[in-house]
């Protein structure tokens, strides 16, 4: 990052706020730690996880480590030097971590029972997490993970008629059992997805980056998009969506692309509240794109138990409605105000980006393969990764890399030889593995061969990219290690159950079913909003998953709609998952939005509300997907995602025309109006509303037309 990205990023993100210049002892210890955790993280991916408890104590107070030496006290303090307490809280981190490995067999076999020094451990350990929480992601998580913990103790103890000693001592261990030592607190599926899942797709995504995959998605949409009317906001939404799936961090994608994208768009034209609005609504976006959707998806599908392709076949329609829409307002913007794209001779050429990066496009087709031939995602990240640094090995890594591969491949068979047992047979997998590593083999010789330049991938680039991606994890993890003081709490009180009862009591004063529902979505909306305010994704998801996904599951006309209990919860997690992204672009605490403002220089709310408008398409299909599951392909023929695709992109054609008052010309209201419920008709399911749907697209279109010709031949005319 530039001083710019980084003044910025550390305004918005918090997470951005780490310690520079810090002495060498320390550096290094960091890199050492880093990149120790990231080779861990590896073999157990391919030789198999350790016992939960342990493998997520490793995976967590190791980070827990990192953080304390990477993110300061007070963000005002200053982020250069090391303070004594510094020292001390990375040393406890280490130490609970290293206490939580000795125990582990203990208190496993004993079901959680602890005793004193546990206790106090336990209690060590939730301070940490605390501090270690509000420094990394600022008060937000921290305090509401406090007030949870405040009112599961409020509610275990107002069970007894009167409070001693004794009792409050027995309580106290429960809770700390409850949230430490056992996986149904801080050491629950949040952590348990983030050490299997999401550190090993961090780290496929810090050796893509390495490799160059971040200027290929840049290329690639100046290439495609940039001479377009309106090129470089275009440019800003296909590389936004793509680098932000990668990088799981909205925030920082508005402020590392934004900077890039943000002064091209100002420079045709574009105001630059709406040009920060593009850059923030894209980046969000990013979130719900498949294959990766940034890294929420991961812990969605190991808490509904789904295949995480299920949850990217889900992903497909409703991203690209989500993006169709707002390429279509930018492409209205630049009509109306008459805006050009860029000189194609100032841009890179289609053919010239494939040539020097497309190989590149390789290590991601490994991956989607892998995942869709029903291998587990920290499988498939393994040997994506593996994939990555063979297609873009240096000639001094490329034996290295290869040499590892065929002895992974082959590993039992070179073992026996060694050693002199029988040889066993080969893994039924092996030529697949073979040819994930020859077909990025060969085509790595071929560039050398023909001295196509390109981003090569050397050694120290490898350890840099396992440094990056365990540093990258660090706020992740801490957030999912955070959320489980919340979902533990909630599991022990059963609060989640009482809220959701509450909001559908509100809705179920209508006597109406529909409207009952209409309103409950409304409502679990807006809950789901303002949970997602100001929080990461992940511990969003998992807020808005264990509070408001409940909500819906009580209705009997969205159990009735769903058709199974599967499939309504999983509609119902899909639903508050959207809603709670999409508070990184609901004003007043839109910190997407923000940044997006920060980099262009506008107003923050005017930013907001530009990006929602932006979005509007993202904040109307999560209804349509409640009242036809299909649209998530669940339960669909072809036929059936056929023309609720169609009909859909026609819809959010009418829906862009609404928000910007533009087709061909400008558009009365009355019109506008037409086209909104034209387009809430397309995209509602349903043959007859399909069909009156085309019938005011048909009539709206061929107004316009009229209308713009009418004028063309006035001014013709004149």
């Amino acid at each position: 990052m530039n001083k710019q990205q980084s003044e910025t990023a550390e305004k918005y993100d918090r997470e951005s706020t780490t310690r520079v210049n810090m002495a060498k002892p320390i550096a290094l210890t960091i890199s050492v730690l880093a990149i120790a955790l990231s080779l861990f993280h590896l073999y157990t991916s391919y030789a198999g996880s350790l016992v939960d408890v342990k493998q997520r104590s490793i995976h967590l107070y190791t980070l827990m480590t990192l953080g304390f030496f990477m993110y300061p006290f007070l963000r005002k303090r200053g982020q250069r030097g090391l303070p004594f307490y510094d020292y001390i809280t990375a040393g406890l981190s280490l130490f609970v971590g290293i206490y939580m490995l000795a125990t582990a067999e203990r208190i496993i076999q004993s079901g959680g029972q602890i005793n004193d020094t546990d206790f106090y451990v336990g209690v060590l350990i939730i301070l940490l997490l605390f501090d270690i929480t509000r420094r990394v992601t600022g008060w937000g998580l921290a305090l509401l993970g406090l007030g949870f913990l405040i009112y599961g103790f409020y509610v275990k103890l107002s069970v007894y008629p009167e409070l001693n000693p004794a009792v409050i001592t027995s309580v106290s261990k429960q809770i700390i059992s409850q949230l430490v030592f056992i996986t149904e607190g801080v050491l629950g599926t949040a952590i348990g997805v983030s050490a299997s899942y999401i550190i090993l797709f961090i780290l496929f995504g810090a050796f893509l980056a390495k490799s160059g995959m971040g200027q290929l998605f840049n290329d690639l949409a100046l290439a495609v998009a940039g001479h377009t009317k309106g090129g470089p906001a275009k440019v800003a939404v296909i590389a936004s969506g793509f680098l932000g799936s990668i990088n799981g961090s909205a925030i920082a994608n508005v402020v590392t692309t934004g900077t890039f994208t943000i002064p091209l768009m100002k420079k045709i034209g574009y105001k630059k509240d709406f040009a920060g609005a593009v850059e923030s609504a894209a980046s969000v976006g990013g979130q719900i794109l498949p294959p990766i959707m940034g890294a929420a998806a991961f812990i969605m599908a190991e808490n509904l138990n789904v295949a995480y392709t299920k949850i990217i076949l889900a992903g497909i329609i409703p991203a690209l409605l989500f993006y169709v829409g707002i390429l279509l307002q930018v492409h209205f913007r630049a009509s109306k105000r008459g805006l050009r794209g860029l000189p194609k001779e100032e841009l890179p050429s289609l053919k010239g980006v494939l040539v020097e990066r497309g190989h590149l496009i390789i290590p991601m087709l490994t991956l989607l393969y892998l995942l869709f031939s029903g291998k587990t995602p920290f499988y498939a990240a393994f040997w994506s990764i593996i994939a990555t640094v063979v297609i873009a090995g240096s000639k001094r890594m490329l034996p290295i890399i290869v040499a590892l591969s065929l002895y992974l491949i082959f590993q039992p068979q070179l073992s026996a030889l060694v050693t002199g047992g029988n040889i066993p047979n080969v893994r039924s997998d092996w030529w697949e593995l073979l040819l994930i590593v020859a077909l990025p083999l060969g085509i790595n010789l071929w560039r050398k061969w023909l001295q196509i330049e390109g981003d090569e991938v050397g050694v120290k680039d490898c350890l840099n990219a396992l440094e990056d991606g365990a540093k990258t994890t660090v706020p992740v993890a801490i957030a999912c290690g955070a959320v489980g003081i919340v979902v533990g709490i909630a599991s022990l009180t059963g609060v989640a159950l009482e809220i959701a009862n509450s909001i559908v009591s509100i809705g179920s004063a209508v006597n109406s079913p529909l409207i009952q529902l209409i309103i409950t979505l409304i409502l679990t909306m807006i809950t789901s909003i303002i949970l997602g305010m100001g929080l990461p994704s992940i511990p969003t998801y998992i807020i808005t998953s264990t509070m408001a996904a409940p909500i819906l599951l009580q209705l009997p006309l969205y159990r009735e709609l769903a058709g199974s209990t599967e499939t309504a919860t999983f509609v119902a997690h899909m639903f508050v998952f959207y809603f709670g992204i999409f508070a990184n672009i609901t004003p007043p605490v839109a910190l997407a939005a923000f940044a997006g403002a920060g980099v262009a220089g506008g107003n923050p709310n005017k930013t907001g509300f530009q990006a929602m408008k932006l979005a509007i398409a993202g904040f109307i299909v999560p209804f349509m997907f409640v009242f036809s599951h299909e649209m998530l392909m669940i339960d669909a023929t072809v036929m059936n995602i056929l023309l609720i695709t169609v009909t859909s992109l026609v819809g959010v054609f009418m829906l862009s025309v609404m928000a910007e008052g533009y087709l061909k010309s400008s558009v009365p209201v009355w019109m506008r109006a037409l086209a909104g419920a034209g387009a809430l008709l397309l995209i509602y399911p349903g043959l007859l509303t399909d069909f009156i749907g085309l019938a005011i697209f048909a009539f709206v279109l061929v107004t316009n037309l009229k209308s713009n010709n009418d004028l063309q031949q006035q001014r013709t005319a004149l």
